[in-house]
Parts: structure tokens; sequence; C-alpha cells
């Protein structure tokens, strides 16, 4: 591979891995992919059978083809050798968990597994050339690694790509993570990474109890096997034994009682340190009456959130606090047990000092394996309280500056289609095959299963019948660019760009006032620009256009909403 040939595809896998992580784990409509497979349906295939699953999928009337057919156009082959970890030609069921998992749900195959799976082939199959011309002497790492950032910088600053691309500043790179905005950082924490050390705890817990249990029964046979020799001590110890069991579970399922609440107990904070930051940032005190009124009304609506929440984590404390009392009292049980038990063994020592030296390494054992999952454990709540402190931060910033922006909307409308953006952005809403076509994108052209380009739709709903039925009585409706634009104009809301700063709730007009349009969100001290946008590579997300970069660049001017709604 030449070095331009090898530059070009790791442009292009690092926009896949930048679109990649703009992907909801937790939501399959979000994923470009649609279907999601049963993984069992794979379990013993060799390459044979692999295809002809494949083949036969391709062929099926309903969602799951489009999986499918993207395992077919990334290559049959190359997805069966991904699928075989271990290259033994067959496809086992610790293979299938494995990729399946990516997701966080083994046993099904969804369409982020296989987006994970294409990025991870692209990338390790790009590495894998770089290396091989390093070694051979053809290429310099330092100069590859240099011209590859620039590549990448300049390739993801498309037009597609303006929302991910890197910027520079005073000579420095900066990462296109900082970009990211908050919400998008939150869902990955809250859907993602706390969900997966919660399930590291878990997993945890369950393999020091199944070793327990292996050593309790270790004691058990052990007793059986002395039967003779312990007599009445035997039982007396195995029936004590069974006590510190029972002990144990009773603690283990007050643990894990506990463990939920307070996980509920961390995502309601999470939302109250969002609902107070947007509380205590709107504004009641504006020179405009309908503003005033409209965030008089919403800090009315924060604050009951605010209560119930409250109210709600005042319970669940109470409940956690009913359970530690019982967990205190089981280990008290416990303990009480476990000195008897000594005892007993001690009795055994004196009769029988074998089998009690015996016993008391496999109780060694059990104290070693409990203490090793208390660390462990404890390290997980460490780093789970962590990213619960980070959410909230994140949130508080969220909070603040919702209630920034609703403090200097211009109308209740503007502040309703901010929010009912946010809301179809969550959705995930793209196009099946590239086509414009979804029910959803058509519920944005009034019904019209029309297949034509929807930016223009999109932010009509979003003012018009997204909020109100007849929404020729708010901002009516225009499937072109060029006649939201026009109609602006006419009315005197439309300002060219460099003559206005954009609010947010205005719209952004781009190339000659009539290729694209997008509801500006929020605008930064530099200038940066951040929209949601319908139509914006095949779907509806959230783009950022900083000063100088080429989607900036294109922008012609801007519909100034908020004065227009506000008269």
């Amino acid at each position: 591979m030449s070095l331009n040939s090898f530059l070009t595809k790791l442009g292009g896998m690092i926009k896949a891995q930048f679109q990649e992580k703009q992907i909801d784990a937790t939501s399959q409509v979000s994923n470009p992919f649609k279907g999601t497979i049963d993984a069992s349906i794979f379990a013993g295939a060799d390459i044979d059978t692999f295809k002809d699953t494949i083949a036969k999928g391709m062929n099926l009337s309903s969602d799951d083809s489009i999986f499918y057919q993207n395992v077919n156009e990334a290559g049959v082959e190359d997805m069966f050798d991904y699928f075989d970890k271990n290259s033994d030609g067959i496809i086992d069921e610790e293979e299938l968990n494995e990729v399946s998992s990516v997701d966080g749900e083994e046993g099904t195959i969804s369409g982020y597994d296989l987006n994970y799976a294409l990025n991870s082939m692209a990338y390790e199959s790009i590495m894998d050339s770089f290396d091989g011309q390093v070694k051979a002497g053809k290429i310099d790492a330092q100069q590859a690694n240099n011209e590859a950032m620039q590549n990448y910088t300049s390739n993801i600053g498309g037009s597609n790509y303006q929302n991910y691309g890197s910027q520079t500043q005073n000579g420095s790179t900066i990462s296109s993570e900082k970009q990211y905005s908050d919400k998008e950082k939150l869902e990955t924490i809250e859907n993602k990474e706390i969900p997966e050390l919660e399930k590291q705890k878990e997993e945890i817990i369950n393999k020091a109890n199944e070793d327990i249990e292996k050593k309790n029964s270790e004691l058990d046979n052990l007793i059986k096997e002395n039967e003779e020799k312990l007599g009445e001590l035997g039982e007396k110890y195995s029936d004590k034994q069974k006590e510190i069991q029972e002990n144990d579970k009773n603690i283990n399922e007050y643990d894990s009682q506990i463990s939920k609440k307070q996980s509920e107990i961390g995502k309601n904070e999470s939302t109250l340190s969002n609902l107070e930051a947007e509380l205590g940032a709107i504004k009641t005190d504006t020179d405009d009456d309908e503003i005033n009124k409209s965030n008089t009304e919403r800090k009315s609506e924060l604050e009951k959130q605010i209560k119930e929440l409250k109210d709600k984590n005042e319970k669940l404390q109470e409940e956690i606090s009913k359970l530690e009392d019982k967990k205190e009292q089981e280990n008290k049980l416990k303990t009480q047990n476990r000195s008897e038990l000594e005892e007993i063994q001690a009795q055994i020592a004196e009769k029988n000092p074998e089998i009690a030296q015996k016993m008391s390494e496999i109780q060694e054992e059990i104290q070693n394996i409990e203490e090793s999952k208390n660390r462990d454990v404890a390290e997980i709540d460490e780093k789970i309280q962590a990213k619960r402190t980070e959410a909230n931060e994140l949130q508080k910033e969220i909070g603040q500056k919702t209630g920034e922006a609703e403090s200097m909307t211009g109308s209740k409308m503007v502040q309703d289609a901010l929010r009912l953006a946010e809301e179809e952005l969550a959705k995930g809403v793209y196009e099946f095959t590239g086509n414009n076509d979804n029910p959803e994108i058509d519920k944005y052209r009034n019904g019209a299963a029309n297949g034509q380009p929807w930016c223009a739709s999109f932010v009509s709903w979003i003012y018009g019948a997204g909020q109100n039925s007849d929404n020729a009585a708010t901002f009516g409706y225009d499937a072109s660019v060029a006649g939201i634009r026009n109609k602006a104009e006419s009315a005197g809301y439309y300002a060219q760009k460099g003559s206005y700063t954009p609010q947010a709730g205005d719209l952004m007009i781009q190339q000659n006032n009539a290729s694209h349009v997008g509801m500006v969100t929020s605008v930064d001290p530099d200038g940066t620009i951040h929209t949601i946008e319908g139509n914006s590579s095949d779907k509806v997300q959230r783009c950022t256009y900083a000063p100088g970069s080429s989607g900036y660049n294109k922008i012609s001017g801007w519909v100034k909403m908020n004065e227009w709604l506000s008269n």
C-alpha cells in the first residue's frame, strides 16, 4: 500500500471511528444499521455455513436484511475471521459472546456490535500495513504520523464531518472530543461507562460467591469422608457452616438491594443537578414580559420536579438505612457463628489434628476470597462514584446552559422548538437506505413520503406541526431552504453572516442561501456555532462550526427566529 493510499484510508477510518462515538449503544434506533440478530444462529458455523446464513438473511423482508447486507458489504470472509477469534475455522459460543457484548448485552448481535466490528477491522488492516512499511524502511514513522494527522484533519473537515473535525489554535491541535456536546459525554457516562462498571462489580461478586460455594463443598466432602472419625462434632461443624452460608446469602441480598437503590439515587442526583442549575440560570426579570411569563412557568415546573426527586431520594435513603441495619444484624450473627465454628474446630483439633488443619486451610481460603472481593468491589465503587460526580458536573453545565438559553430566547415557541429538536435528536432518526426514507422523516414532511431532501422540512416541523397542528398559524411549512430564506427576508428577519450574532433557536442558512438549513442550539464565546440539523449525513444530528472552518465558511446567513416570533 502506498503512503497516499494509506493516509486516505486512515482518514476514512478515523471518520468512521468518530461517527461510531456518536452512536448511543443503548438505543437501537440510533444505530446506522437496523436489526438485532440472535447470535446463536452462528454457533458452530464454519465459513460455508456462515456464508449460507448471510445469503439467506439478505433475502429476508425485514429490518434484519439490512444487517446481513452490511455484513456482506464488509466482506463475508473478513467478517468470519473477526467472529472466529481463535482462527480454528469454527465460531463457538465463547467467541459469539465476545462479539455480541460490545453493546453491553451478550446473546444478540446489534447494529452497534456490527459497527464496532467494521471499524475494528478497518483499523487493524490499516495499522498492519503501516507497521509493515515502517519496518521495511519505506516510510519514516514520525513523518508518516504527522502526515496522517494532517490528512485526518483535512479529511474530516468536510461538509459531512465538520462537527467531528479537529481545529488548530496557536499551532496546537485541539481534540475533536472536546467538541462533543456535554449531552453526548453524559450519555456515554450514564448509558455505557457506569453500567459497564456495575456489570464488572456484579461479575466480581458472583465469581467470589461461586468460589466460596466450591470451598464450602470441599468442607462438606471432608466431613462426609471423615464422618466416623468426627462423629457428633462433624454434624455440629456442618450445621454451623450452613448457618454461616445463610448469613452470607442474606448479606449478599441486602448488598444487591442497597446497590440498586444507590444507583437510582445517583441517577436522580444527576437529574437534580441539571434541574437545579437550569432553575438558577432562568431569569424572570428581563425587559420582555412574555419571556418573564414563560420563564416563571418553567421555574414552577422545575421546582415541582425537583421536590418530587428530592422526596423520592429521601424515601430511597430511608429504605437503604433499613437494609443497612438488617445487613449489620446479619454480620453480627455471622461473626457469632464464626466464633462458634472456631470453637468446634478447636475441639476437632484435639480429636484429629490432621482433619482440623485441612478445615483451617479451607476456611482461610474462604476468608481470602471474601477480602479480595471486598477490595475489588470497593475499587469499582470508587470508580462509579467518580463517574457519578462527573455526570453531575456535566448535568450542571447542561442545566445552566439550558436556563441561560431560555432566559435569552425570544418566545415560548422558540424554547419549545429547542426542546423538540433535542427530543428528535435523542430518537436517532436516520435514513434507512440513504434515500430520504423513514416514516419519522415523512412526519417532518407532513406525512408526504416524497423521498426528497428534508432539512427544511425538519426545521419547519420543529417550528410548526411539531408544536401546533395548525402550523400555518405559527412558522408555516417550507420544503425548500430558499423558501425559508425568502420568507424570512420578506418579513425582515434575515441577516447575512457577519452582520448578526445568532442566538439559540435561530436558523442557519448555508451556501448561496439555498443549500442547507439547521437550528442553532448554542454559540460559544469564540463564535463557534452548535446546531441540530435534519438530513445532515442522512440523519438528525448535532453539528459544530468553528470560525474559519470549511463548514463555517459555507454559512450564508441567519433567520432571526427569536426576533421574528417575539413580534
